[in-house]
């Protein structure tokens, strides 16, 4: 983040334009993926991908007509729906259900493939977007790339070759234009977004045909952050006008890094949490492995590269704790770490995250944002600072938190820790109720309604 910084001071990056419009939101959120370390962050087009849109064509191609069933519109992906107790929540847009009846949901089908209809809840109307993408597809591969003034400047500063982006931003703009005319055909009284970084070119058609764009947060918001950190304001063009966080810790750090205003945000809650502390049950399985071992601990992967390095520290302690369990769980599936299993080291790939971070008696992360759930949800966390990660994106948010329990990236430290644990036990909800400053409670409807209707009333006035 720090050579982010840099390059906004050195480089008038305001010049960086298509258009007329500043695109350095975008280059900025993606230099990152110029390094083949972080290369995975970016969805490539392949043939599985496109074979796994063609899965989903017919459905998705007869359920485009939902979109004048409601004219509110909610953006997401199939991967971040979960079960409680058999009922299937989209981790961070069906809390929407407790303020809108229903809701146009279109749903990216990547990677995990589209929504079955049992794990839907009422009122939320799937549209499936194989056809959309498969649209942008084709025009990405009949149309040039769109030409990028002062990019050539920040290439020859790097001293790297900026295609990429050039890429990138040539599939963002296809995608403003297709939005653009969908919402000629229809315009909805308002776009909820979960991750705006991923829908620039959703974002600038919104702007264009006066949608009010509300991001929901999705996950940790820092400092460090690439996206939600800017030095001064590069225009609101590709930004969300509202942001909807889990606190007013979140908030903050939005409206300081110059992505949306203060005035423009809202304590919104987090509702997936309230509902998995309210009503997630312990399964058999996890209940066996409770009574099993004196202590049961989880561990939530993130990228594959930091992965690697988080359980070659883990393999050098585990044997030597055999009465406690270790259990990882990859973020997704198709990862391709190098996992070693042993009777007390083993991966849990289908079980529900949530599960493990409320039952479990300690989750371990590096820098995920499991590590703000599990204390909300009363587990303690062991945080690892891993090449100063657990530092950049965790400390201002849980570092003086009493639960949350650090060590360096030594694997004797680490035992060190993992003894001292042995006796401790404090209650759920004196965890859950330590970290109350960062994640509110959820909003009530009529403050919501206050909020939302003053949205779309001045948004009609512009």
């Amino acid at each position: 983040m720090s050579s982010l910084n840099k390059i906004e001071k050195e480089i008038d990056v305001s010049q960086i334009k298509h258009e007329d419009d500043c695109i350095w939101p975008i280059v900025k959120s993606y230099l990152i993926t110029l390094y083949p370390s972080k290369s995975d962050m970016l969805k490539k087009t392949s043939l599985g991908v496109i074979g796994l849109l063609l899965k989903s064509l017919i459905l998705d191609v007869f359920s485009v007509f939902k979109i004048y069933k409601s004219n509110i519109w909610v953006f997401t992906n199939s991967e971040r729906r979960y079960a409680i107790n058999n009922i299937y929540f989209d981790r961070v847009t069906s809390g929407l259900l407790s303020y809108f009846d229903k809701y146009v949901l279109f749903e990216n089908p990547i990677p995990k493939g589209r929504s079955r209809k049992k794990s839907l809840q009422k009122g939320e109307l799937l549209v499936g977007m194989s056809w959309i993408y498969l649209i942008q597809y084709f025009i990405i591969r009949i149309t040039k790339k769109p030409k990028i003034e002062g990019l050539e400047v920040l290439g020859n500063y790097m001293g790297m070759n900026l295609n990429k982006i050039e890429s990138i931003y040539h599939r963002y703009h296809v995608s403003y234009l297709f939005y653009t005319f969908l919402f000629k055909v229809r315009k909805p009284k308002a776009v909820f977004v979960v991750c705006y970084y991923s829908n620039f070119g959703l974002v600038k058609a919104c702007k264009k045909s006066k949608v009010p764009v509300l991001e929901l947060q999705h996950g940790i918001v820092t400092e460090q952050h690439r996206a939600y950190n800017f030095s001064k304001n590069y225009g609101n063009v590709f930004f969300p006008d509202f942001f909807l966080g889990y606190g007013s810790h979140f908030n903050d750090v939005v409206s300081k890094g110059n992505v949306v205003n203060k005035s423009q945000t809202l304590d919104y809650g987090y509702s997936f949490l309230y509902e998995a502390n309210k009503c997630l049950k312990v399964s058999s399985k996890m209940s066996f492995y409770l009574n099993e071992y004196d202590k049961v601990i989880c561990i939530t992967g993130q990228l594959e590269d930091t992965d690697n390095k988080l359980l070659d520290l883990i393999n050098e302690s585990v044997d030597k704790f055999p009465s406690y369990l270790f259990i990882y769980k990859p973020r997704k599936k198709s990862n391709k770490v190098l996992f070693k299993a042993k009777n007390n080291f083993i991966k849990w790939e289908d079980v529900n995250t949530y599960l493990l971070l409320k039952y479990c008696d300690y989750h371990l992360t590096i820098y995920s944002t499991c590590a703000l759930e599990s204390i909300a949800l009363g587990t303690p966390t062991i945080s690892i600072d891993i090449d100063g990660l657990y530092s950049q994106h965790l400390k201002s948010l849980v570092g003086d938190n009493e639960y949350n329990h650090v060590v360096d990236s030594d694997s004797t430290k680490l035992n060190d820790l993992l003894r001292s644990l042995q006796e401790k036990k404090s209650s759920p909800n004196e965890i859950s109720n330590s970290i109350g400053n960062i994640i509110s409670p959820m909003i009530s409807k009529e403050f919501f309604f206050e909020f939302f209707n003053n949205i779309v009333k001045k948004k009609s006035c512009h």
